[in-house]
Protein backbone atom coordinates (compact mmCIF):
# COMPACT_ATOMS: atom_id res chain seq x y z
CA UNK A 1 0.00 0.00 0.00
CA UNK A 2 1.34 3.44 -0.83
CA UNK A 3 2.40 5.75 1.95
CA UNK A 4 -0.39 8.27 1.37
CA UNK A 5 -3.05 5.59 1.86
CA UNK A 6 -1.29 4.42 5.00
CA UNK A 7 -1.33 7.96 6.36
CA UNK A 8 -5.08 8.10 5.70
CA UNK A 9 -5.58 4.98 7.79
CA UNK A 10 -3.54 6.45 10.63
CA UNK A 11 -5.38 9.77 10.51
CA UNK A 12 -8.84 8.20 10.52
CA UNK A 13 -7.80 5.71 13.18
CA UNK A 14 -6.80 8.56 15.48
CA UNK A 15 -9.98 10.52 14.79
CA UNK A 16 -12.28 7.56 15.40
CA UNK A 17 -10.73 6.03 18.49
CA UNK A 18 -11.37 7.06 22.06
CA UNK A 19 -8.44 8.77 23.70
CA UNK A 20 -6.81 6.61 26.37
CA UNK A 21 -7.40 7.73 29.94
CA UNK A 22 -4.35 9.60 31.19
CA UNK A 23 -3.21 10.84 34.57
CA UNK A 24 -2.60 14.62 34.37
CA UNK A 25 1.02 15.71 34.66
CA UNK A 26 2.20 18.83 36.47
CA UNK A 27 4.11 20.26 33.50
CA UNK A 28 2.35 23.33 32.13
CA UNK A 29 2.96 24.45 28.56
CA UNK A 30 1.66 27.99 28.02
CA UNK A 31 -0.03 29.31 24.90
CA UNK A 32 2.61 30.23 22.33
CA UNK A 33 2.90 30.86 18.63
CA UNK A 34 6.18 28.92 18.51
CA UNK A 35 6.78 25.24 17.80
CA UNK A 36 6.56 23.32 21.08
CA UNK A 37 9.13 20.54 21.60
CA UNK A 38 8.42 18.08 24.42
CA UNK A 39 11.63 16.24 25.23
CA UNK A 40 12.47 13.42 27.61
CA UNK A 41 13.61 9.82 28.01
CA UNK A 42 11.79 6.86 26.49
CA UNK A 43 8.65 5.72 28.41
CA UNK A 44 8.60 8.91 30.45
CA UNK A 45 5.03 9.76 29.38
CA UNK A 46 5.44 12.14 26.43
CA UNK A 47 2.74 10.49 24.31
CA UNK A 48 0.32 10.47 27.25
CA UNK A 49 1.05 14.16 27.76
CA UNK A 50 0.19 14.74 24.10
CA UNK A 51 -3.14 12.98 24.65
CA UNK A 52 -3.67 15.17 27.72
CA UNK A 53 -3.22 18.23 25.48
CA UNK A 54 -5.41 16.77 22.71
CA UNK A 55 -8.19 16.11 25.22
CA UNK A 56 -8.23 19.77 26.23
CA UNK A 57 -8.00 21.01 22.64
CA UNK A 58 -10.75 18.91 21.11
CA UNK A 59 -13.35 20.39 23.46
CA UNK A 60 -12.82 23.69 21.63
CA UNK A 61 -11.83 22.80 18.06
CA UNK A 62 -13.01 19.22 17.56
CA UNK A 63 -10.89 16.13 16.91
CA UNK A 64 -10.81 16.47 13.11
CA UNK A 65 -8.67 19.60 13.23
CA UNK A 66 -6.07 17.75 15.29
CA UNK A 67 -3.52 15.60 13.46
CA UNK A 68 -1.45 13.07 15.42
CA UNK A 69 1.29 10.94 13.85
CA UNK A 70 3.55 8.52 15.73
CA UNK A 71 6.80 8.23 13.78
CA UNK A 72 7.64 4.96 15.50
CA UNK A 73 4.56 3.26 14.01
CA UNK A 74 6.00 0.32 12.06
CA UNK A 75 3.21 0.56 9.45
CA UNK A 76 4.74 3.67 7.91
CA UNK A 77 8.43 2.89 8.40
CA UNK A 78 10.90 3.53 6.93
CA UNK A 79 10.24 7.19 6.16
CA UNK A 80 12.13 9.70 4.08
CA UNK A 81 11.65 13.43 4.60
CA UNK A 82 9.94 13.61 1.18
CA UNK A 83 7.30 11.18 2.46
CA UNK A 84 6.21 13.73 5.05
CA UNK A 85 4.49 15.84 2.38
CA UNK A 86 2.08 12.95 1.88
CA UNK A 87 0.68 13.51 5.37
CA UNK A 88 -1.07 16.67 4.20
CA UNK A 89 -2.12 15.19 0.87
CA UNK A 90 -3.79 12.41 2.85
CA UNK A 91 -5.36 14.75 5.40
CA UNK A 92 -6.83 17.23 2.91
CA UNK A 93 -8.22 14.44 0.76
CA UNK A 94 -10.06 13.23 3.85
CA UNK A 95 -11.05 16.72 5.05
CA UNK A 96 -11.10 19.15 2.08
CA UNK A 97 -13.29 21.52 4.11
CA UNK A 98 -10.35 22.20 6.44
CA UNK A 99 -7.91 23.44 3.77
CA UNK A 100 -8.08 27.03 5.02
CA UNK A 101 -8.56 26.31 8.71
CA UNK A 102 -5.99 26.34 11.50
CA UNK A 103 -4.77 22.84 12.35
CA UNK A 104 -3.01 21.37 15.38
CA UNK A 105 -0.17 18.98 14.57
CA UNK A 106 1.23 16.48 17.07
CA UNK A 107 4.32 14.68 15.75
CA UNK A 108 5.54 11.96 18.13
CA UNK A 109 9.26 10.93 18.07
CA UNK A 110 9.74 12.98 14.92
CA UNK A 111 13.55 12.81 15.14
CA UNK A 112 13.34 9.33 13.59
CA UNK A 113 12.94 10.93 10.14
CA UNK A 114 16.24 12.37 8.83
CA UNK A 115 15.82 15.98 7.73
CA UNK A 116 12.52 16.43 9.56
CA UNK A 117 13.46 19.90 10.85
CA UNK A 118 13.42 21.38 7.32
CA UNK A 119 9.90 20.02 6.80
CA UNK A 120 8.71 21.37 10.16
CA UNK A 121 10.21 24.79 9.44
CA UNK A 122 8.25 25.00 6.19
CA UNK A 123 5.04 24.04 7.99
CA UNK A 124 5.63 26.65 10.67
CA UNK A 125 6.20 29.35 8.06
CA UNK A 126 2.71 28.70 6.66
CA UNK A 127 1.33 30.52 9.70
CA UNK A 128 -1.87 28.46 10.02
CA UNK A 129 -0.52 25.49 11.97
CA UNK A 130 0.13 24.91 15.66
CA UNK A 131 2.99 22.39 15.90
CA UNK A 132 3.87 20.12 18.81
CA UNK A 133 6.80 17.69 18.72
CA UNK A 134 8.17 15.00 21.00
CA UNK A 135 11.61 13.46 21.00
CA UNK A 136 13.71 11.08 23.07
CA UNK A 137 16.95 12.70 22.00
CA UNK A 138 18.71 15.82 23.21
CA UNK A 139 19.79 16.36 19.60
CA UNK A 140 16.38 17.98 19.16
CA UNK A 141 18.10 20.88 20.92
CA UNK A 142 21.34 20.64 19.02
CA UNK A 143 23.10 23.59 17.44
CA UNK A 144 22.09 22.35 14.00
CA UNK A 145 18.41 22.25 14.97
CA UNK A 146 18.55 25.70 16.52
CA UNK A 147 20.07 26.96 13.29
CA UNK A 148 17.47 25.22 11.10
CA UNK A 149 14.50 26.51 13.03
CA UNK A 150 16.04 29.89 13.88
CA UNK A 151 14.43 30.43 17.24
CA UNK A 152 11.04 29.12 16.17
CA UNK A 153 10.91 26.50 18.94
CA UNK A 154 10.33 26.39 22.67
CA UNK A 155 11.56 23.24 24.43
CA UNK A 156 9.97 21.70 27.52
CA UNK A 157 11.41 18.73 29.41
CA UNK A 158 9.36 15.89 30.85
CA UNK A 159 10.95 13.95 33.72
CA UNK A 160 9.78 10.94 35.74
CA UNK A 161 6.89 11.61 38.10
CA UNK A 162 7.64 14.01 40.92
CA UNK A 163 6.46 12.97 44.37
CA UNK A 164 3.15 14.84 44.15
CA UNK A 165 2.44 13.19 40.77
CA UNK A 166 3.47 9.81 42.21
CA UNK A 167 0.92 10.27 44.99
CA UNK A 168 -1.79 11.12 42.44
CA UNK A 169 -0.98 7.97 40.47
CA UNK A 170 -1.35 6.05 43.74
CA UNK A 171 -4.70 7.72 44.43
CA UNK A 172 -3.50 10.02 47.24
CA UNK A 173 -3.99 13.80 47.42
CA UNK A 174 -2.11 15.66 50.21
CA UNK A 175 -4.59 17.45 52.44
CA UNK A 176 -4.17 21.01 53.62
CA UNK A 177 -1.45 21.25 56.30
CA UNK A 178 -0.59 17.61 55.63
CA UNK A 179 2.62 17.86 57.66
CA UNK A 180 0.55 18.29 60.84
CA UNK A 181 -2.21 15.81 60.04
CA UNK A 182 -2.29 12.05 60.53
CA UNK A 183 -1.89 11.77 56.74
CA UNK A 184 1.80 12.52 57.17
CA UNK A 185 2.41 8.89 58.16
CA UNK A 186 0.88 7.64 54.91
CA UNK A 187 2.85 10.20 52.89
CA UNK A 188 6.13 9.20 54.52
CA UNK A 189 5.45 5.52 53.86
CA UNK A 190 4.69 6.23 50.20
CA UNK A 191 7.83 8.34 49.95
CA UNK A 192 9.92 5.34 51.01
CA UNK A 193 8.37 3.39 48.13
CA UNK A 194 8.92 6.30 45.73
CA UNK A 195 12.57 6.49 46.80
CA UNK A 196 13.16 2.93 45.56
CA UNK A 197 10.59 2.55 42.76
CA UNK A 198 11.18 5.85 40.96
CA UNK A 199 8.63 7.55 38.76
CA UNK A 200 8.21 5.90 35.36
CA UNK A 201 4.42 6.26 34.92
CA UNK A 202 3.69 2.77 33.58
CA UNK A 203 5.76 1.16 36.31
CA UNK A 204 3.99 3.01 39.13
CA UNK A 205 0.63 1.74 37.85
CA UNK A 206 1.80 -1.85 37.42
CA UNK A 207 1.60 -4.71 39.93
CA UNK A 208 4.61 -4.60 42.34
CA UNK A 209 5.89 -8.03 41.30
CA UNK A 210 6.22 -6.89 37.66
CA UNK A 211 7.90 -3.52 38.16
CA UNK A 212 11.51 -4.69 38.23
CA UNK A 213 11.04 -6.78 35.08
CA UNK A 214 9.49 -3.82 33.22
CA UNK A 215 12.35 -1.54 34.25
CA UNK A 216 14.91 -4.11 33.11
CA UNK A 217 13.10 -4.24 29.75
CA UNK A 218 13.29 -0.44 29.55
CA UNK A 219 17.02 -0.66 30.11
CA UNK A 220 17.49 -3.26 27.38
CA UNK A 221 15.40 -1.15 24.98
CA UNK A 222 17.52 1.92 25.70
CA UNK A 223 20.76 0.01 25.20
CA UNK A 224 19.83 -1.83 22.02
CA UNK A 225 17.24 0.39 20.32
CA UNK A 226 18.11 3.91 21.43
CA UNK A 227 21.87 3.45 21.50
CA UNK A 228 23.19 0.40 19.63
CA UNK A 229 20.84 0.76 16.62
CA UNK A 230 20.71 4.54 16.45
CA UNK A 231 24.46 5.08 16.82
CA UNK A 232 25.66 1.82 15.19
CA UNK A 233 27.40 0.61 18.37
CA UNK A 234 28.83 -2.89 18.05
CA UNK A 235 30.41 -3.33 21.46
CA UNK A 236 27.18 -3.56 23.46
CA UNK A 237 28.96 -5.53 26.19
CA UNK A 238 31.16 -2.53 26.98
CA UNK A 239 28.22 -0.15 26.62
CA UNK A 240 26.14 -2.10 29.15
CA UNK A 241 29.07 -2.45 31.56
CA UNK A 242 29.78 1.28 31.42
CA UNK A 243 26.12 2.17 31.91
CA UNK A 244 25.69 -0.19 34.86
CA UNK A 245 28.87 1.22 36.43
CA UNK A 246 27.53 4.76 36.10
CA UNK A 247 24.06 4.05 37.49
CA UNK A 248 25.55 2.06 40.38
CA UNK A 249 27.74 5.05 41.28
CA UNK A 250 25.17 7.85 41.20
CA UNK A 251 26.22 10.82 43.29
CA UNK A 252 29.93 10.13 42.78
CA UNK A 253 32.42 11.99 40.58
CA UNK A 254 33.27 10.13 37.38
CA UNK A 255 36.63 10.29 35.65
CA UNK A 256 36.87 8.94 32.11
CA UNK A 257 40.63 8.60 32.50
CA UNK A 258 40.35 6.53 35.69
CA UNK A 259 37.68 4.27 34.19
CA UNK A 260 39.74 3.81 31.03
CA UNK A 261 42.82 2.80 33.05
CA UNK A 262 40.76 0.32 35.06
CA UNK A 263 39.34 -1.55 32.06
CA UNK A 264 41.92 -1.20 29.30
CA UNK A 265 43.68 -4.44 30.26
CA UNK A 266 40.48 -6.44 29.78
CA UNK A 267 38.77 -4.45 27.00
CA UNK A 268 40.07 -3.31 23.64
CA UNK A 269 38.77 0.21 23.83
CA UNK A 270 39.98 3.75 23.26
CA UNK A 271 39.32 6.70 25.50
CA UNK A 272 37.61 8.35 22.53
CA UNK A 273 35.10 5.48 22.32
CA UNK A 274 34.26 5.89 25.99
CA UNK A 275 33.69 9.62 25.51
CA UNK A 276 31.44 8.83 22.56
CA UNK A 277 29.38 6.36 24.63
CA UNK A 278 29.02 8.89 27.44
CA UNK A 279 27.75 11.47 24.97
CA UNK A 280 25.16 9.01 23.66
CA UNK A 281 23.99 8.15 27.19
CA UNK A 282 23.42 11.85 27.83
CA UNK A 283 21.68 12.19 24.47
CA UNK A 284 18.91 9.74 25.44
CA UNK A 285 18.61 11.25 28.95
CA UNK A 286 19.62 8.05 30.72
CA UNK A 287 22.66 9.62 32.42
CA UNK A 288 23.39 13.19 33.54
CA UNK A 289 26.68 14.78 34.52
CA UNK A 290 26.93 17.64 37.03
CA UNK A 291 29.92 20.03 36.84
CA UNK A 292 31.90 21.51 39.71
CA UNK A 293 30.91 25.00 40.81
CA UNK A 294 33.68 27.50 40.27
CA UNK A 295 33.99 31.01 38.91
CA UNK A 296 36.80 29.59 36.79
CA UNK A 297 35.52 27.93 33.62
CA UNK A 298 38.82 26.09 33.36
CA UNK A 299 38.31 24.55 36.82
CA UNK A 300 34.82 23.47 35.79
CA UNK A 301 36.18 21.84 32.64
CA UNK A 302 39.10 19.89 34.15
CA UNK A 303 37.41 18.57 37.31
CA UNK A 304 35.40 15.32 37.29
CA UNK A 305 31.63 15.63 36.98
CA UNK A 306 29.20 13.86 39.31
CA UNK A 307 26.93 11.30 37.71
CA UNK A 308 23.16 10.93 38.10
CA UNK A 309 20.47 8.71 36.57
CA UNK A 310 17.05 9.41 35.04
CA UNK A 311 15.19 7.25 37.57
CA UNK A 312 15.81 5.51 40.89
CA UNK A 313 13.70 2.49 39.98
CA UNK A 314 15.58 1.94 36.73
CA UNK A 315 18.85 2.33 38.58
CA UNK A 316 17.88 -0.24 41.22
CA UNK A 317 16.66 -2.71 38.59
CA UNK A 318 20.05 -2.92 36.84
CA UNK A 319 22.73 -1.69 39.25
CA UNK A 320 25.35 -3.84 40.94
CA UNK A 321 24.85 -3.14 44.64
CA UNK A 322 24.45 -5.04 47.91
CA UNK A 323 23.04 -2.27 50.11
CA UNK A 324 19.88 -0.16 50.20
CA UNK A 325 21.89 2.89 49.12
CA UNK A 326 19.32 5.27 50.58
CA UNK A 327 21.76 8.18 50.60
CA UNK A 328 22.59 7.87 46.91
CA UNK A 329 18.94 7.43 45.98
CA UNK A 330 17.89 10.47 48.00
CA UNK A 331 20.57 12.58 46.34
CA UNK A 332 19.48 11.39 42.90
CA UNK A 333 15.87 12.38 43.67
CA UNK A 334 17.01 15.87 44.66
CA UNK A 335 19.01 16.20 41.44
CA UNK A 336 15.96 15.28 39.34
CA UNK A 337 13.70 17.63 41.32
CA UNK A 338 16.08 20.55 40.82
CA UNK A 339 16.13 19.77 37.10
CA UNK A 340 12.31 19.76 37.06
CA UNK A 341 12.37 23.15 38.74
CA UNK A 342 14.68 24.33 35.94
CA UNK A 343 17.50 25.30 38.28
CA UNK A 344 21.09 25.91 37.22
CA UNK A 345 22.97 23.47 39.42
CA UNK A 346 26.52 22.41 40.26
CA UNK A 347 28.35 20.59 43.04
CA UNK A 348 31.18 22.07 45.13
CA UNK A 349 34.20 20.48 46.74
CA UNK A 350 37.04 22.08 48.66
CA UNK A 351 37.86 20.29 51.88
CA UNK A 352 34.16 19.53 52.28
CA UNK A 353 31.55 18.71 49.65
CA UNK A 354 28.25 20.39 48.91
CA UNK A 355 25.95 18.15 46.89
CA UNK A 356 24.19 20.96 45.00
CA UNK A 357 24.89 24.64 44.45
CA UNK A 358 21.90 26.40 42.91
CA UNK A 359 22.82 29.56 41.00
CA UNK A 360 20.02 32.05 40.41
CA UNK A 361 21.13 35.37 38.94
CA UNK A 362 23.62 36.63 41.55
CA UNK A 363 22.52 34.41 44.44
CA UNK A 364 23.73 30.97 45.57
CA UNK A 365 21.84 28.31 47.53
CA UNK A 366 23.85 25.40 48.92
CA UNK A 367 22.07 22.06 49.49
CA UNK A 368 23.32 18.91 51.14
CA UNK A 369 21.35 15.68 51.27
CA UNK A 370 21.51 13.12 54.07
CA UNK A 371 19.16 10.21 54.60
CA UNK A 372 19.97 8.47 57.86
CA UNK A 373 18.68 8.61 61.41
CA UNK A 374 21.77 10.56 62.52
CA UNK A 375 23.26 13.50 60.65
CA UNK A 376 27.00 13.29 60.02
CA UNK A 377 28.99 16.36 61.06
CA UNK A 378 30.60 16.54 57.61
CA UNK A 379 27.22 17.44 56.06
CA UNK A 380 26.89 20.49 58.30
CA UNK A 381 30.54 21.54 58.21
CA UNK A 382 30.62 21.46 54.39
CA UNK A 383 27.71 23.92 54.20
CA UNK A 384 29.40 26.19 56.74
CA UNK A 385 32.71 26.04 54.87
CA UNK A 386 30.96 26.92 51.60
CA UNK A 387 29.23 29.90 53.23
CA UNK A 388 32.55 31.18 54.57
CA UNK A 389 34.34 31.24 51.21
CA UNK A 390 35.16 34.91 50.65
CA UNK A 391 34.12 34.96 47.00
CA UNK A 392 30.76 33.34 47.82
CA UNK A 393 29.80 35.29 50.97
CA UNK A 394 28.06 38.23 49.22
CA UNK A 395 25.95 35.82 47.13
CA UNK A 396 24.77 33.31 49.75
CA UNK A 397 20.98 33.14 49.76
CA UNK A 398 20.29 30.02 51.80
CA UNK A 399 21.89 26.90 53.28
CA UNK A 400 19.68 23.81 53.23
CA UNK A 401 20.18 20.34 54.66
CA UNK A 402 17.62 17.84 53.35
CA UNK A 403 17.13 15.11 55.93
CA UNK A 404 15.20 11.91 56.61
CA UNK A 405 13.09 13.44 59.37
CA UNK A 406 14.86 16.33 61.09
CA UNK A 407 13.25 19.77 60.82
CA UNK A 408 14.74 22.88 62.39
CA UNK A 409 16.81 25.99 61.69
CA UNK A 410 20.20 26.10 63.36
CA UNK A 411 23.35 28.16 62.79
CA UNK A 412 21.94 29.60 59.57
CA UNK A 413 21.08 26.17 58.10
CA UNK A 414 17.52 25.14 57.36
CA UNK A 415 16.92 21.43 57.98
CA UNK A 416 13.97 20.08 55.94
CA UNK A 417 12.66 16.50 55.69
CA UNK A 418 13.18 15.38 52.11
CA UNK A 419 9.62 14.05 51.66
CA UNK A 420 8.25 17.43 52.74
CA UNK A 421 10.63 19.41 50.48
CA UNK A 422 9.55 17.30 47.52
CA UNK A 423 5.97 18.45 48.08
CA UNK A 424 6.80 22.16 48.19
CA UNK A 425 5.06 24.08 45.42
Amino acid sequence: MEKKELFKYLIKEFHERKLPEVYPRALEIPETGKIVSLIGARRIGKTSYFFQMVGKLEAGVGRERILYINFEDERILPLDVKDLNLIFDAYYELYPENVDRELYLFFDEVQNVPGWEVFVRRLYDRGDLKIFLTGSSSKMLSKELATSLRGRTLAFYLYPLDFREYLAFRGVEPVRDFEYSKQRFELKKLFEEYLYEGGFPEVVLEAPELRKKILQDYFEMMIYRDLAERFSIRNTTLLKALTKYLVTNIGNPFSVTSYYKAIKQEQEVSKGTLLEYLSHLEDIFLIYFLPLFSYSLKAQAINPKKVYCIDNGLRNAVSFTFSKDEGRLAENLVFLELMRREKEIYYWKNGGEVDFVVKEDNSLTAINVTYSTSIAEREVSALKKFSEEKEFVPCIKELILLTKDTEKTENGIRYIPLWKWMLEK
